[in-house]
């Protein structure tokens, strides 16, 4: 059974989001009880990022990538399946019980997401999901989640040379507290990091002037950024400043930055006078090399970026953060799996604070 809750988006035309709740029967017997798999306490909030890379479903839509035909041979539902199986298991492995949200890039359908939670996550709460993408995509990202969506947009950012992915806006509720989420697969290097750098500015600086609407309303508004940006944590500097990044260094802001302006010492971050700072714990110590190997190097392209209001109690406060590591995804010589995906995912943890 399915039900369909529509919200409306900032696509032009108004384009539609369509959230899907799923809800799962068993079979009723004499003695049989169903219980839940096991999850976090219910004073934490854990969400999984992951670019789960080129997931296809089993019929083709002439959108497909040539190495992803059903008619040509080239792919099949045994093939599929087994991505599943293997995207469910680290799903339920990266977290106890699965994590409470789960942000997928890289993914054609929302039939997918349908079937990963039918076929391989069916005792896990998840309810609720969606995918957006343009009509002659191949690819979008999506959501599941156990937690209650209080709303979900879509926001187009502006084409500076080349296309532009959605960012999807999801708010949601956790323990009562109203969390902003969005979800971001930024333009990639594929026509070199300069050309492309003005179409990830204009992403980021969407959710930059969106943060501070937001903010502007509701100055306690608490916003987790997640997403692969196909940038650095420190581009700004790898380019050595010669042109603005889609992030940039708290240090190297002006009054002229329109990007998304990130912090490296969380104290920093959470003072009054940087309300529109997010905090990348790409910068903590330990937190790992990379998630993304690329000629030779790990790269930080996959992001979690925590507002300045997650940082402080009384409300939800940042946790943990980790790369996830699962031996299974990588090879001996410690490089991502490609079975399973390019990239590695990463996890964060949020938890309700105490005055």
């Amino acid at each position: 059974m399915r039900s369909m809750l529509n919200l409306q988006g900032s696509m032009p035309l108004r384009e539609t989001v369509v959230l899907f709740s799923i809800l799962i029967l068993f079979p009723c017997c004499g003695g049989c009880s169903f219980q839940w798999e096991e999850q976090d306490d219910a004073n934490t909030f854990t969400f999984l990022s992951y670019n789960v890379h080129n997931l296809f479903d089993d019929q083709d839509d002439g959108t497909e990538y040539p190495e992803y035909s059903v008619a040509k041979g080239t792919w099949s539902r045994t093939q599929y399946l087994k991505k599943l199986e293997n995207l469910s298991k680290v799903i339920r492995e990266s977290s106890p019980g699965g994590a409470d949200f789960l942000a997928i890039y890289e993914i054609e359908h929302e039939r997918i997401l349908k079937e990963l939670i039918e076929l391989y996550l069916p005792r896990m709460g998840y309810r609720e999901y969606t995918v957006v993408k343009f009509s002659n995509s191949p690819m979008g990202l999506g959501f599941i989640t156990r937690l209650p969506v209080l709303s979900c947009k879509t926001h187009q950012p502006v084409s500076r040379g080349f296309p532009q992915r959605p960012i999807l806006e999801v708010e949601v509720d956790c323990g009562g507290a109203s969390l902003l989420v969005f979800l971001c697969h930024f333009k990639s290097k594929t026509e070199g990091a300069e050309a492309t750098e003005r179409n990830r500015v204009a992403s980021a600086e969407l959710i930059r002037n969106r943060m501070e609407t937001l903010l502007k309303q509701n100055p306690s508004q608490e916003i987790l950024v997640l997403g692969d940006l196909n940038e650095n944590i420190d581009e700004y500097n790898q380019v050595e400043g010669k042109y603005p990044t889609a992030l940039i260094p708290l240090e190297a802001a002006s009054s002229e930055t329109i990007s998304m302006v990130v912090s490296r010492d969380p104290t920093i971050s959470a003072l009054d006078e940087y309300p529109y700072v997010l905090y990348s714990p790409w910068f903590a110590e330990g937190t790992g090399k990379g998630s993304y190997w690329y000629r030779g190097n790990w790269e930080t392209i996959d992001h979690v970026l925590l507002s300045a209001q997650l940082l402080v109690p009384p409300r939800l406060v940042f946790s943990r953060f980790r790369v996830v590591t699962l031996a299974y995804l990588l090879h001996l010589d410690g490089q991502p799996n490609p079975t399973y995906s390019d990239h590695l995912p990463l996890w964060v943890e949020l938890r309700m604070g105490q005055n």
